[in-house]
């Protein structure tokens, strides 16, 4: 018992020495493999929380761009309302009505409102903003259909808020087209057209799109260009039909 106690003893000692001597021969490559292994973790670590200081700025940086666009919509809402005095409320009957139908190809919407809901046909329908997207086109009994100002049948006599410059806009499918206005005009781009009375179709002041460009071609005797309407077709649910405007 005392001789296999003894022989165990010398083989731990034996097998001691051994992993002494293994570990210091192999000493410096050990620390190496360690400090590189360290050094990756410490670079992961680092690139998972740059990334995340990164990820986080994007994020305050887009929350701020939405609150500029914010302020600048709010901004553009209050310089529109300024243009236009007239108040829907008192100073129109209208019937509030819903889009039931929208004819892209044609420049063509229904709603759900028709004859017997007073609706004619001519009357001006527009957004709540007062924003002028057409006129009703033809009445059925419980709905109607109304000619867009972006159809090409669309003629509207119209005025530059900016100045006493008149011109005509022109529906041009899902456009609409600045034509006449007068060369000697210091009409610009961003300039808003608003309705004109001069030809009778509508009362004037209503609202309907901002210059975005402007040509003067020499051979032409008036300037032309390209108006953007204040609504987009693809947004708009409802529409007010001014009762007394035809």
């Amino acid at each position: 018992m005392t001789t296999f106690t003894f022989k165990r003893t010398v083989f731990l000692l034996i097998l001691v020495s051994i992993s002494i001597f293994i570990f210091s021969f192999f000493k410096d490559d050990l620390q190496n493999g360690l400090q590189k292994n360290f050094s990756g973790i410490k670079e992961f670590l680092w690139s998972i929380n740059v990334n995340k200081e990164k990820s986080c700025s994007f994020l305050e940086a887009k929350e701020d761009l939405g609150v500029v666009e914010l302020e600048n919509l709010k901004k553009e809402n209050e310089f529109l309302r300024e243009i236009v005095g007239i108040s829907l409320n008192e100073d129109y009957e209208f019937e509030l009505a819903a889009i039931t139908g929208k004819n892209f190809f044609e420049d063509v919407i229904t709603i759900n409102k028709g004859m017997k809901n007073g609706i004619e046909e001519g009357m001006a329908v527009l957004t709540s903003e007062k924003a002028l997207i057409g006129k009703v086109l033809k009445t059925h009994n419980d709905y109607s259909e109304v000619l867009l100002i972006t159809n090409p049948q669309s003629l509207i006599d119209i005025k530059i808020a900016s100045s006493d410059n008149y011109a005509i806009a022109k529906g041009e499918n899902q456009k609409i087209k600045l034509d006449y206005l007068e060369k000697k005009s210091n009409v610009k781009e961003g300039d808003i057209c608003i309705t004109s009375a001069l030809g009778g179709q509508y009362k004037e002041g209503f609202l309907v799109g901002k210059i975005i460009s402007i040509n003067d071609l020499g051979s032409e005797v008036f300037k032309v260009g390209e108006i953007k309407p204040f609504f987009k077709l693809t947004d708009l649910d409802k529409v007010l039909i001014i009762k007394d405007d035809k």
